[in-house]
């Protein structure tokens, strides 16, 4: 089974790079085999009609072209799935799946292909798996996690630094001063750590299981 990922970040990437290795081994009769196209945020979806298209090194302004491409590699391949992993931020879920489709749909994509949206950001898949936190921070604050809404609207990052990182959200803010290059920095760590660590299936972020089923679902049809 081949799994061609796109991927909005960096912290996002080594998460699943972490969840891949695991399944792998899950399931190494499947001889899973996966490749990562990380890109350098998530970007906007363009509108009909705005221009020539070019590369952006961002996801959702990239969107139709990797989708075209990949679908028509893909296509030809065997046992093979096109996963795009990324954010809602502030979006409306339901209407921000519409328009991924609609992507899909417009560009004719005719590749196996799923959109995984973790709600609100990659950190509810951390969240998600409280064991997995506390084994790979043992000095982790939990009694944040009674603020915290799995898969809601919220500051979810900043739960988890409250959570993992010394002194907690404020410290890390300060610290970064307003560069976003201190924030990325922590959450990759945080995907390297906790995602180490994760147990595929004791995570309690719908987000996430919808993602882990929709892989699962395939490796176990090959």
């Amino acid at each position: 089974m081949y799994f061609q990922f796109l991927i909005e970040d960096r912290s996002t990437n080594i998460l699943v790079e972490h969840v891949m290795e695991k399944l792998s081994k899950q399931y190494i009769e499947k001889n899973i085999v996966w490749n990562i196209k990380p890109f350098g945020g998530i970007g906007h979806l363009g509108k009909k009609g705005s221009g020539l298209e070019r590369k952006t090194g961002q996801l959702l302004n990239d969107l139709p072209m990797f989708l075209r491409g990949f679908s028509k590699v893909l296509q030809s391949m065997e046992d093979s799935a096109l996963i795009i992993v990324l954010d809602n931020d502030q979006r409306d879920v339901q209407q921000f799946r519409r328009e991924l489709e609609n992507v899909a749909i417009s560009n004719i994509v005719l590749c196996d292909y799923v959109f995984c949206v973790a709600v609100k950001e990659m950190e509810v898949w951390l969240l998600g798996d409280s064991r997995a936190i506390r084994e790979a921070y043992p000095d982790a604050k939990m009694q944040f996690m009674k603020k915290y809404e799995q898969d809601g609207i919220c500051a979810t990052w900043e739960v988890l630094a409250d959570i993992v990182y010394p002194k907690g959200y404020l410290k890390l803010k300060r610290k970064a001063d307003g560069n976003y290059m201190e924030i990325g920095k922590a959450k990759c760590e945080w995907a390297d750590k906790i995602g180490k660590c994760l147990h595929l299936h004791e995570n309690k972020s719908p987000s996430y299981q919808y993602f882990i089923g929709e892989l699962e679902r395939r490796i176990l049809a090959d």
